[in-house]
């Protein structure tokens, strides 16, 4: 049986580069395809008009109706911010839905969730058109794990603008009503506290429990830059689970 290919959405303020090492992790050690996307939120910077959550949510949409049609089964891996867009963009394009629309093969068939926020329909996540992430100030919250000189060159290298506008859009769709979802939990996180995190995997649960796993790894909020080993092994275990 052939593996699915991995869709990564990155967090916000966070450019695809960050993901280059897990993504590489994923491909050589484990053999999986891996696509990691850019958000439109973050690849525009003023004057031009600030990015949707939707615009977001259809860019990679688009990525993945491509790859099912190809035949191809793929797991959208959702990080932080980027959880709200991989839940809004699996929608009509999971398996149990293409095949109800009459194609047999390809489609999303799991949605990995790491350290993520998932609104619920109609939610929104927040004025202003584009967010500016403070690196001095933020670095080591967000890269907490890292010693100081170290936190600073990551958030310098890997942070972007974000949209506000794309904070504003209402999701309208959850993922947990047609694929499985797995939430890979970050006990160490400021960013979005552990508790936080809990909270949301139980309001998935609300909707739809036998279909809600979770893990637990010992990383703060950017795993990827963190740990790569340890999420990459923690996305193949989601993958695989029974």
């Amino acid at each position: 049986m052939s593996k699915p290919t991995i869709v990564i959405v990155p967090g916000s303020f966070t450019s695809p580069s960050a993901y280059d090492t897990l993504s590489s992790i994923l491909n050589q050690q484990y053999g999986y395809e891996v696509i990691v996307g850019t958000l439109q939120s973050t690849s525009r910077v003023p004057p031009e008009k600030p990015a949707t959550m939707q615009e977001d949510a259809a860019y990679f949409r688009g990525i993945i109706e491509s790859l099912s049609n190809q035949g191809k089964d793929v797991v959208v891996v959702g990080h932080s911010y980027g959880g709200i867009v991989a839940t809004e963009s699996v929608k009509k394009v999971t398996k149990p839905e293409r095949q109800v629309q009459g194609m047999s093969a390809g489609g999303v068939v799991r949605v990995i969730y790491v350290a993520s926020l998932v609104a619920q329909i109609g939610e929104t996540a927040i004025q202003g058109d584009y967010m500016y992430f403070d690196t001095e100030a933020g670095a080591l919250y967000l890269y907490d794990g890292l010693l100081s000189d170290e936190a600073l060159e990551a958030a310098g290298k890997y942070t972007t603008v974000h949209s506000t506008a794309s904070f504003l859009d209402p999701s309208t769709n959850l993922a947990v009503d047609h694929v499985p979802v797995t939430y890979i939990h970050t006990e160490k996180d400021i960013i979005v506290p552990l508790q936080r995190q809990q909270e949301i995997v139980e309001t998935l649960k609300s909707r739809n429990a036998k279909e809600v796993s979770t893990i637990t790894i010992n990383e703060g909020h950017m795993p990827q830059k963190l740990a790569p080993e340890v999420i990459a092994k923690a996305i193949v275990e989601s993958i695989t689970q029974e």
